[in-house]
């Protein structure tokens, strides 16, 4: 039993080749030395590794450069950029796409309902007058028409977002 608790002690200090450290940390052994090459894991001597070194260097790589402190700082980034969109769109500083898109959908409808409502509309009117009269009074109906087009109103985008997301 005293033998076995030396063993765990000297654990830390063990002198160990490559493949037996690529082993131990079920690595391929190419990726090992990828590892002992750029650095992260260390030499002890020529071929040599001190496992305890291996392991701690091997763990902190992978929790420190890619792993933990790599996710945190994804996620916090995440978080401020997605509270900055938000307060950007209440203040009506920006606007969903699908929101613009149904605005301008609905634009576009009535726009084109109107466009094609002027000839029954405004014929009964033209009948008699000169060409003069005739082409004012198409000019200023299909300007009417296409107003709703050029207005914008961040107000109409503002509540189709807010409807679209209840």
């Amino acid at each position: 039993m005293s033998k076995r608790k030396n063993q765990n002690r000297n654990f830390r200090s063990i002198k160990v080749t490559a493949p037996e450290a690529a082993s131990f940390l079920n690595l391929p052994e190419r990726s090992f030395y990828r590892l002992v090459e750029t650095g992260i894991i260390p030499k002890a001597g020529e071929g040599e590794y001190i496992l305890g070194d291996v392991v701690e260097a091997f763990w902190r790589n992978q929790f420190d450069s890619e792993g933990l402190t790599a996710a945190r700082t994804r996620l916090v980034t995440a978080q401020a950029e997605l509270a900055e969109t938000e307060l950007a769109e209440q203040r009506g500083e920006l606007h969903r796409a699908s929101a613009v898109i149904k605005v301008w959908a609905d634009n576009v409808s009535n726009a084109k309902t109107r466009l094609l409502a002027i000839p029954v509309k405004i014929a009964p009117e033209l009948v008699g007058q000169d060409l003069m009269t005739m082409q004012n009074k198409l000019k200023t109906a299909i300007n009417e028409a296409l107003k709703e087009l050029a207005d914008y109103d961040g107000r109409r985008i503002t509540s189709a977002a807010a409807s679209m997301r209840e």
